[in-house]
């Protein structure tokens, strides 16, 4: 009988103890009836929340919003409000803190202590003036926060109620049963909304992208910044998106940063107008005005870079030039001068790019690009190889000690180069480096065949062999690796190697005049005179300009 009597006298204490505790003033005033809504406006579910602060904050959980564009909410006394920003969402533990238009919200205070194993309480409910009692029965570790398993029976039409203590603080959010038999009622610490928050990174966040309703944008400055950035990244609905930046600007209107994205982001949509007007604005309103000529300057480059581009009033390169030179006049950094030396290569002024990109690097920000952007300018300005190719150094030289994958982009650079003014033997080492760097698997067809004919022009004969083979083991059908494996043959000696080459050359092309000559060339070596001078014929006769000389040369040996 011992057992019975504890149990009794358990249920009597708990009683009392609920009985004895004060229930909080106005504790339902706080409740709200949600409904959230799909995109086309048709209700999406229904369940409640309560507000957390008097400016209008409140808690709900998370299944609850999932896939909204909307939440409106309904309060006691039938008032309607909407959820304008979502402040911070955890799907793990059903959980969502958001913003309202209610201004001077009632709202329940939040209990600083924690709810222990035989605590009593109340969930405050909907459509009753009388609160529902419960115990803690037990509770789990979230970090420092606690999950309670309630006296109660689940009830899922309770979740996002709140838990209050007996000082009438809400303490815990009623989650709804673990499956659809759970009988066990829980409650989330209340704690753990004040981890919920945006930062930078909550543009990527999936729980937060999961709910369509405009996102609060974060308190601190830095982390507002990345956020509008990364925002752009994951863009999935444009108005989160232009809200954001709209926040961003009225918060910080003296920041370039949101007048930057907003140009940018009108602009790639092709309403230059709304860019423009951006612009201006951010002229009105921001003290440095440097970053926003610079991205001006980017974005009308950019726009002039594409094929379709129809120039909006004045936006074409000599504007996007003039504001790169007013980013500059108003901070001279090496940066702007790049973008003013990008603009002039574009209008075609290489003299005047080669001089930009030559200061550019005199600058503590020169790297091999900008040499080699001086060597290209230097070289459509017409200038002396010498300056082209000490550019091309330069750029090699800034690489590194030990060459990479970077280095092997202005070495085939400076080969293709050195190849042009006839330095062969040493464009032929460039290549070879090339090689060696990148490795023969991780280059194409078409580099094996330059480096060939490069080869062959140094006299390298037996690389150059080698080098057209490598092109065919890609490319084996290609008629012009063909011809050029089968002279390779025959400066090698390879006679009846020249010949087999030049016949699979005809099987490619049967048209084919070099592979003719080829022919003829190697008979000719093997004292085939007659056979040499009816494949030299055929090459005249298919349009070769050197056969007549050939047949010529082969009649008088």
């Amino acid at each position: 009988m011992k057992r019975p009597i504890i149990v009794l006298i358990s249920l009597l204490a708990f009683a009392l103890t609920v009985q004895g505790a004060k229930m909080p003033k106005n504790a339902t005033k706080a409740l709200l009836r949600i409904t959230t809504f799909t995109s086309d406006g048709k209700p999406l579910k229904e369940g409640y929340g309560f507000f957390i602060t008097s400016e209008g904050e409140a808690l709900s959980t998370f299944d609850l919003f999932k896939g909204a564009y909307k939440a409106e909410l309904t309060d006691e006394k039938g008032k309607k409000w909407t959820a304008t920003r979502i402040c911070g969402a955890n799907s793990l533990y059903n959980i969502v803190r958001f913003q309202t238009n209610c201004t001077k919200a009632v709202a329940l205070p939040i209990a600083t202590e924690k709810m222990e194993q035989g605590h009593t309480g109340w969930v405050i409910c909907p459509n009753s003036k009388t609160p529902l009692d419960c115990g803690i029965t037990s509770f789990s570790l979230i970090d420092s926060m606690r999950y309670y398993t309630l006296s109660n029976q689940a009830c899922n039409q309770l979740a996002g109620c709140p838990l209050v203590n007996t000082q009438g603080m809400a303490t815990g959010l009623i989650q709804a049963g673990v499956g659809k038999d759970s009988t066990t009622a829980f409650a989330l610490d209340i704690a753990f909304a004040s981890l919920l928050h945006t930062s930078g990174m909550s543009a990527a966040e999936t729980a937060l992208n999961s709910i369509y309703i405009p996102k609060a944008l974060p308190t601190d400055l830095a982390q507002a910044r990345t956020y509008i950035f990364l925002a752009t990244q994951n863009l999935q609905d444009s108005i989160i998106y232009e809200t954001a930046l709209a926040d961003f600007m009225q918060t910080y209107p003296e920041e370039s940063a949101g007048y930057i994205q907003a140009m940018t982001y009108w602009a790639s949509k092709g309403i230059f107008e709304e860019a423009e007007e951006y612009y201006t604005q951010s002229l009105d309103a921001v003290k440095e005005k440097a970053d926003i000529h610079y991205e001006m300057s980017k974005l009308i480059y950019r726009l002039n870079m594409l094929k379709n581009y129809s120039v909006y009033k004045d936006w074409n390169l000599e504007r996007a030039l003039q504001e790169a030179s007013d980013a500059y006049t108003c901070h001279a950094l090496p940066l702007f001068l790049m973008q003013k030396a990008d603009c002039e290569f574009a209008l075609r002024k290489y003299a005047d790019a080669f001089t930009t990109y030559q200061a550019v690097n005199a600058s503590d920000v020169s790297s091999p690009k900008t040499f080699a952007a001086a060597a290209i300018s230097a070289e459509m300005a017409g200038m002396d190889s010498l300056t082209i190719l000490s550019m091309l150094d330069s750029a090699i030289v800034r690489c590194g000690a030990t060459p990479n994958a970077t280095t092997s982009i202005y070495l085939l650079q400076r080969a293709a180069h050195l190849d042009k003014y006839g330095r062969y033997k040493e464009a032929a080492r460039d290549y070879q480096q090339v090689e060696d760097i990148r490795g023969t698997s991780h280059l194409n067809d078409n580099f094996f065949y330059m480096k060939s004919l490069c080869d062959t022009r140094a006299r390298l004969y037996a690389r150059a062999l080698n080098d057209i083979d490598k092109a065919l083991s890609i490319r084996p059908n290609d008629y012009g690796y063909m011809v050029e494996k089968a002279l390779a043959e025959w400066r090698m000696g390879n006679y009846d190697e020249a010949i087999y080459a030049a016949q699979k050359a005809l099987k490619i092309n049967p048209q084919g005049a070099d592979a003719y000559k080829a022919w003829g060339l190697a008979c000719g070596e093997q004292g085939k005179k007659e056979e040499a001078l009816k494949h030299l014929a055929k090459a005249k006769e298919l349009g070769d300009p050197q056969a007549q000389a050939l047949m010529y040369s082969l009649q008088w040996k």
